[in-house]
């Protein structure tokens, strides 16, 4: 299921229309239907965390990440590189203990300074994880 899928199936759930939603989040009704057929695919963080808060969901929830584990997890393998600034984000809330360490806020950090968080993310650790390999 797409974030598009679930943001239209919790909005239907919690009968919140459209035009609210629209108001709510400062955007246009045609905006919220095209989040919702993912013709939209980069919401913006500002709206997302709008969304999380209106549909009364995570971040984590909303991207589909309840009850998965990251593929590196069941793997071992870590991503190699971000290209792109949700699946750096996702890496991001997926990863509890950056999570914990909080520090930072992805409100005020730009598309591109995600990528470059979560790269360099990759980076130290895989640094550390030189330094502790027998």
């Amino acid at each position: 299921m797409t974030i598009g899928e679930r943001i239209k199936q919790k909005r239907k759930e919690k009968k919140i229309s459209v035009e609210y939603l629209a108001k709510e989040l400062g955007v246009s009704c045609s905006t919220v239907y095209r989040y919702e057929d993912a013709s939209i695919e980069k919401i913006p963080l500002r709206v997302f965390d709008r969304l999380c808060t209106i549909l009364e969901m995570t971040p984590a929830e909303l991207m589909g990440n309840v009850e998965s584990v990251p593929e590196w997890g069941n793997a071992g393998k870590m991503p190699e590189h971000f290209d792109n600034p949700q699946d750096a984000m996702e890496f991001i809330l997926k990863t509890p203990t950056l999570a914990a360490f909080g520090g930072y806020d992805p409100e005020s950090m730009s598309e591109e300074t995600i990528v470059e968080f979560a790269n360099e993310i990759l980076r130290q650790l895989e640094i550390v994880s030189y330094k502790y390999r027998k």
